[in-house]
């Protein structure tokens, strides 16, 4: 019994903080083997994770750790439920798989014991924003999230505009948490606690006012800007491409997730009657997302920035899952979560795998790499497949839940449609999957189809450090897409009695 209370999820990020602070303390001894020792530590935080994970897997439960810091700022916790389920599982996974990326990746990087303790840095601010249940807590991983990305890419980015772009990232993502942090004033203003439940009882039942939608907006403004959706989207692209790779698949497939999963829990959740009233505009933003971020990729000839245009287009088909406001919609997009983490995670590995092998970004300068890159080019089809939507791949699952959530938003019955305004962005929203497809196609027959002009000759398979992870992606995207009740029970029961989300 003494075993089962024991407090995994506060040691499992305990683990991260005290591995990154041991490499960087001792780096000038860890300089060959930095990266082995993070492996280790985030393998060690991802097994502590395990018990947690069966609870509310198996057990259909919640888990939950909490201590009092203090009589002013109330209670800290960590609450893993099937709404936070879906993005800490895919920030426990896809985090543990991205570090064994990088033992390869950074072979002839400088510095590099500095590099991996910032990315155990990341992962914990990553994984603490989600578990976190009090207003306070939230803020700080928040924040936390945000320093050691920002290093990483102004030390290991691009040369020649890394100091731009990490300044880039920092203003927009500050300005966004400005937002949150107004907010959050707010809500303390109206309930007196910076606890989640606390702050939740005291709301329930309250009218929409013009303040909690106010309040719904500054947060929702936050959120929106870590997800990068249009307008607020700026950063993303050049952000998502000229970090380095091991980076990129953090950035694009948990981090900005993180500000869908808050969205959910402090909009759906917390100000539900105000997110059921402002739902049609979220919904619009989404759509207009999708095709944005679509047509943008379509045109790009450097690989990385291509799928970080994919990833302002899959917040899109996020957000208009958010939007809709019905239980199909919603867990479809909690359900996508695990899926773009896992296919653009996966996509992410293959470009810096070709980048690694062939010292080239632009996809006009390759083509033919499934004969040099076979492993990589196999995996980058099941990820590309997936973010497409083809069955049965996870993506067609979670895609198809949310479009079907979407027509349950039109209410559409034999007495005729009752909202024809979410017909019509369903219809849009359907559509953009045409782009989606188009992009993905595109990618994979410049880089891996045709024939492989002469200076790629020599080009061979990338290192078994960055191969295996792609593989355990691709077979995880499989998995989910055969296989989707295992996520989708779970998700379905953290949102039972959500307020005002419709069935």
């Amino acid at each position: 019994m003494q075993f089962v209370n024991f407090p995994f999820m506060g040691s499992s990020l305990a683990v991260l903080f005290v591995g990154a602070l041991l490499i960087y303390l001792l780096k000038s001894r860890l300089e060959t083997s930095a990266g082995k020792v993070a492996v280790g530590f985030s393998f060690a935080s991802m097994v502590l994770m395990i018990l947690p994970f069966y609870r509310v897997m198996i057990e259909g439960g919640v888990a939950k750790e909490a201590a009092t810091w203090s009589a002013v700022f109330g209670e800290f916790a960590l609450f893993l439920d099937g709404v936070s389920f879906p993005i800490v599982f895919a920030i426990v996974v896809l985090g543990f798989l991205s570090v064994v990326y990088a033992v390869g990746y950074t072979d002839h990087t400088k510095n590099k014991p500095t590099f991996f303790a910032n990315q155990l840095f990341f992962l914990m601010g990553m994984q603490w924003v989600v578990l976190a249940t009090n207003l306070i807590e939230f803020f700080i991983a928040w924040e936390i999230m945000l320093v050691p990305s920002y290093f990483l890419i102004l030390f290991w980015g691009l040369p020649e505009t890394r100091k731009r772009t990490a300044m880039k990232f920092w203003l927009y993502t500050q300005s966004g948490a400005l937002c949150i942090l107004v907010g959050f004033g707010f809500l303390y203003m109206l309930t007196g606690s910076f606890e989640l439940q606390v702050i939740q009882t005291a709301l329930a039942g309250s009218a929409v006012t013009d303040l909690l939608k106010i309040i719904f907006i500054l947060m929702a403004a936050g959120f929106l800007v870590k997800m990068a959706v249009f307008p607020i989207h700026w950063w993303l692209p050049p952000v998502h491409a000229e970090a380095p790779t091991p980076i990129s698949v953090l950035l694009s497939g948990a981090m900005i997730e993180t500000g869908a999963y808050a969205l959910v829990r402090f909009g759906s959740i917390l100000l539900g009657p105000a997110a059921a009233a402002l739902s049609f505009w979220i919904a619009v933003i989404g759509v207009l997302t999708m095709f944005y971020g679509g047509f943008m990729a379509l045109a790009q000839i450097d690989i990385k920035r291509l799928l970080a245009y994919s990833s302002v287009s899959q917040m899109g088909y996020i957000l208009f899952s958010l939007g809709v406001y019905t239980t199909m919609g919603v867990s479809g997009g909690l359900f996508h979560l695990i899926n773009h983490a896992f296919s653009k995670g996966l996509l992410f590995m293959a470009a810096g795998a070709v980048i690694h092998q062939t010292g080239l970004r632009d996809i006009t300068k390759m083509g033919g790499l499934s004969n040099k890159m076979p492993l990589t080019a196999f995996t980058a089809a099941i990820g590309a497949m997936s973010i497409a939507g083809s069955p049965p791949l996870s993506g067609f699952a979670s895609e198809w839940m949310m479009f079907l959530g979407g027509f349950d938003a039109a209410l559409v019955s034999s007495s005729g449609i009752l909202r024809p305004e979410f017909l019509i962005l369903s219809v849009l929203a359907v559509s953009s999957s045409i782009v989606s497809a188009g992009y993905m196609l595109r990618f994979l027959w410049r880089v891996f189809l045709g024939t492989h002009p002469d200076e790629l000759e020599d080009v061979s398979e990338a290192p078994r450090s960055m191969v295996i992870p792609m593989i355990i992606l691709g077979v995880l995207i499989v998995f989910f897409g055969i296989f989707p009740g295992v996520a989708l029970d779970i998700i379905l029961s953290g949102l039972e009695g959500v307020s005002g989300l419709l069935p």
